[in-house]
């Protein structure tokens, strides 16, 4: 395990958010079809449509940020359970053998 990991955070090494995807992956095809759906609809809409259109792209945009920060924070609650959960003697009726 690499021991640097507080080192890195300390500094801003981590970034978890910050990630490229390879193109040819589920992700990658998903975001070439969004991308090309919006190309699409820039080139047939009018101005009242592209109006439409960018509050809707930065309305979801905003969603899957906050979903995504949330997701990350719950997931690192669940796991920091599952640290404390491993540190308690108490659980259970057995004991090790070592005790």
């Amino acid at each position: 395990m690499n021991n640097n990991v507080l080192h890195d955070f300390y500094y801003g090494n981590i970034v978890p958010n910050e990630k490229r995807f390879v193109r040819n992956s589920e992700f990658g095809r998903a975001a070439k079809e969004i991308s090309e759906a919006d190309e699409y609809l820039h080139s047939i809409l009018d101005e009242a449509g592209l109006a439409v259109l960018d509050k809707l792209t930065s309305a979801q945009m905003t969603l899957d940020s906050i979903t995504a920060e949330e997701n990350y924070i719950d997931g690192f609650k669940t796991g920091a359970r599952f640290i404390l959960a491993i540190m308690d003697d108490q659980y259970g009726d057995t004991r090790p053998v070592t005790e």
